[in-house]
């Protein structure tokens, strides 16, 4: 457990570190007020999703992060999960075309939606991390 509370916290600093600058890319839209407690990257980090599909079969795909904090992240991808499955990811935390950091990432599917152009989108809350 204490593993897990320290990856946490890992976590947290490396994404402050990040957004330290002040140059957060946060998209409110037409909300006045942001209900996130922790602060979000946007940047297109590729992942490799693995779990089981809405039609129960396992898999294994290419994806993109939309967006990540320290607790949750938001994932296109072509397969579509069923919330509260669980999955695991591994995640390329680019800061160049060939250098940058590599996670692995466990978490649970907390809402999956089809979007027009018929990717999927699946926010996950983060459960486990590591750095590789």
């Amino acid at each position: 457990m204490t593993n897990s509370v320290e990856n946490r916290n890992t976590l947290d600093l490396q994404i402050d570190e990040l957004i330290a600058d002040g140059s957060e890319a946060t998209d409110f839209g037409s909300r006045s007020q942001e209900r996130r407690q922790k602060a979000r990257i946007k940047e297109p980090f590729p992942a490799r999703i693995w779990g089981v599909d809405s039609g129960d079969l396992p898999f294994n795909a290419d994806g993109v992060i939309d967006n990540i904090s320290s607790t949750g992240l938001y994932l296109k991808t072509a397969r579509g999960v069923d919330t509260g499955h669980e999955v695991r990811l591994i995640v390329h935390f680019l800061s160049g075309p060939e250098s940058g950091v590599t996670a692995s990432v466990q978490g649970r599917i907390l809402r999956s939606e089809l979007k027009p152009d018929g990717a999927h989108g699946l926010a996950i809350a983060i459960s486990k991390h590591r750095f590789l």
